[in-house]
């Protein structure tokens, strides 16, 4: 693994360690805050892009296809626990903010 790859790998796991941080403070009825995780995932994707081709890039595209999958998994958990604390929730319009 080159060190290209290897920091991809760092980086998404990273990502995935703060999205189950944010899954376990859900759990214990706290508030996450996910409004970082959105940029280092745009981060990731253009270290991607530009990233050097002996990497495997299916490999890192699929995982992180899986990494932000979780994230709006989480993001709709968070909305519909705002949204049964009586809070108002916003529809995902699938647009990055």
């Amino acid at each position: 693994m080159n060190a290209t790859a290897h920091d991809l790998q760092i980086r998404l796991d990273t990502i995935r360690r703060r999205i189950q941080f944010g899954r376990e403070a859900l759990a214990a009825g706290e508030d996450a805050d996910l409004s970082a995780l959105s940029g280092e995932v745009q981060d990731v994707s253009e270290v991607l892009r530009t990233a050097p081709l002996q990497i495997d890039r299916e490999t890192v595209v699929r995982e992180l296809e899986a990494v932000i999958i979780d994230l709006n998994s989480l993001q709709r958990e968070l909305s519909a626990r705002h949204g049964a604390m009586g809070g108002e929730t916003a529809p995902d319009d699938g647009a990055d903010d």
